[in-house]
């Protein structure tokens, strides 16, 4: 009589100790196709990343020859409000020479603009307002920088960044 309940509660075992779990990061399956590279973040010990992507260019500036910029963004797979950037920005052709900073921050990605509801936007500092920057995404290798009120800037200038 024994026997019964006794061989339930081993196949019972066997199956529990068996069943796999599931990871919670994502297989690369489920990231985005421009999410190709895993990478881990100097000064942050065993922070696996996702690399978005390296975008450059020169940008235009009213006081210098043009500000070469560089942004790098990484996405944490497993959360993203630890998504994080590193934009360096230099000053070409300034009196004192040529003057770069460097700033780090999280981003974010906001859907729609004023005439395309259906836009991509990397949304940089999202939690400080005063220093928030727009890059629409124009592509899977351009990104145009928008004016604070997430638009377009109307200028015959170049504000896209190409992924490098």
């Amino acid at each position: 009589m024994n026997k019964v309940p006794l061989s339930l509660f081993a196949l019972f075992l066997f199956v529990a100790c068996n069943s796999g779990t599931e990871s919670p990061v994502p297989s690369s399956h489920d990231i985005d196709s421009a999410l190709a590279v895993k990478t881990t973040i100097p000064g942050e010990p065993d922070a696996t990343r996702m690399l978005v992507g390296v975008f450059g260019g020169v940008l235009p500036c009213a006081d210098c020859k043009g500000i070469k910029t560089e942004l790098t963004l990484y996405q944490d797979v497993a959360n993203a409000d630890n998504n994080s950037y590193t934009l360096i920005e230099t000053y070409l052709g300034v009196d004192a020479g040529d003057t770069s900073f460097t700033s780090k921050g999280k981003w974010d990605v906001l859907k729609g603009i004023k005439d395309d509801s259906e836009a991509s936007v990397f949304f940089l500092n999202y939690d400080k307002p005063d220093e928030s920057r727009y890059f629409l995404k124009k592509s899977d290798s351009a990104i145009v920088m928008l004016d604070k009120d997430q638009n377009i800037i109307p200028s015959a200038l170049n504000y896209t960044l190409h992924k490098q």
